[in-house]
């Protein structure tokens, strides 16, 4: 394979090309162990990339966003791409071996101690529909994090960072969504489906229930969620509102009484629906 160089560096070959080529030194054992992990970077660099986009700073953003110490694939992940951008290096296509910016990112503990904070196990209600769209919620972070990690390089190639306000603004939309990334990891890891059992007559989380106002004579419909699914438009409310500990657990006849801002106001269940 013929390849420009400037400078020594590889200026025309591209990611899947030089992948390609390291593939062809490995012995099968050690391509089935590497490949995938270095095929998953070179498809978030882009395959048609050439080597001359390879920055230090572009692989840490990587492998702080993909590789996690609670991975426990986390050390083959590393030495994977250890031993690609080393490859990289003595061929002379980089112009300096990139796997020194390649580690897992540590969990957060205290200093000193070495043991991790302990996490609040308690799980977390869901309902089946509050799941998917928490789910789906979840996969458009994770596809902005992608664009969000490429604008800030972009931006941190404009020049004085002082100054580039593109550049900061790209860093707080990244944090915010690495944020919410995280809250939303978190509530995945704990949610707990709530069971629908249609012959109960009490309310739970994930219940329909219709409510008289004795105070308006009015009628109201509610549907009991967790505090994530909590949508006031959508009269979805937390069982940890006032209203919603008082509705839950309740049977259709029953009559409960709300403290609110303007006083007390009370309720008649009237009908309890499951799912």
């Amino acid at each position: 394979m013929t390849v420009e160089r400037a400078a020594g560096i590889a200026v025309s070959i591209t990611l899947g090309d030089a992948l390609k080529e390291y593939l062809q030194t490995l012995k099968p054992e050690q391509r089935r162990t590497q490949e995938p992990f270095i095929r998953k970077y070179i498809e978030y660099a882009g395959e048609a990339q050439p080597l001359t986009a390879i920055s230090g700073s572009r692989v840490e953003s990587y492998a702080e966003a993909q590789i996690k110490q609670s991975d426990p694939n986390a050390p083959e992940r590393v030495a994977a791409l250890k031993a690609w951008f080393q490859f990289l290096r003595k061929r002379d296509y980089t112009p300096a071996n990139f796997g020194v910016n390649v580690r897992a990112k540590r969990m957060a503990g205290r200093a000193g101690t070495g043991s991790t904070v302990r996490r609040d196990e308690t799980p977390i209600e869901m309902t089946v529909d509050g799941l998917e769209a928490l789910q789906r919620e979840m996969k458009d972070l994770e596809e902005q994090h992608i664009i969000l990690v490429k604008s800030v390089e972009t931006a941190r190639s404009d020049g004085d960072l002082r100054e580039n306000a593109p550049y900061h603004a790209a860093r707080e939309a990244l944090a915010f969504n690495m944020t919410r990334r995280k809250q939303a990891g978190e509530t995945l890891r704990r949610a707990v489906i709530v069971e629908k059992r249609a012959a109960e007559d009490r309310s739970a989380v994930g219940s329909l229930v219709s409510v008289t106002n004795l105070d308006e004579d009015r009628p109201y419909q509610y549907k009991l969620v967790s505090a994530r699914e909590a949508n006031a438009t959508e009269r979805k409310i937390s069982v940890d509102s006032p209203v919603g500990k008082q509705l839950l657990g309740r049977r259709p006849g029953e009559t409960v009484a709300v403290s609110t801002p303007r006083g007390e106001v009370k309720f008649r269940i009237d009908a309890v629906t499951h799912g």
